[in-house]
């Protein structure tokens, strides 16, 4: 399967004085991409996903490896793979990239809750299914 790929552009208030992204804004980059994958995927935006089947999901775990900066003004590329879908909790890789040259490797897991008591509940079957075409799962 494919992953998702979204194109952003690096915006002078992401960036340190050396006009290099700071590092917090990866993890900002990826919720972006995802955020977009959810809206040009399903019907409605993100928002409207996650109430629509009773849930939200959070992120219970997070680990980037740094290879290279992006710099301001650079177009950058997130490339989102689900690497797993388990009963409550789907795992996805990021590759980010510039030109093709890799930038950050970033694993993270998400964790679906009930709307109402915000405790584990299972992916509900249309979400699955569309993030199932994004990955090896």
């Amino acid at each position: 399967m494919a992953p998702f790929l979204y194109k952003l552009r690096v915006r002078f208030n992401e960036c340190d004085p050396q006009s290099v992204a700071f590092n917090a804004n990866y993890l900002t980059y990826i919720d972006i991409a995802i955020t977009d994958l959810y809206r040009q995927h399903f019907d409605g935006s993100f928002a409207e996903v996650m109430e629509s089947n009773g849930v939200d999901v959070v992120v219970a775990q997070a680990n980037l490896k740094f290879l290279a900066p992006a710099r301001f003004d650079e177009e950058i590329e997130i490339a989102i793979t689900v690497q797993r879908l388990g009963n409550t909790a789907m795992e996805t890789s990021s590759r980010i990239t510039r030109a093709g040259e890799p930038l950050v490797e970033a694993e993270l897991r998400y964790v679906f809750v009930d709307l109402e008591t915000w405790q584990k509940t299972p992916i509900p079957e249309q979400i699955r299914e569309t993030m199932a075409g994004f990955g090896p799962v």
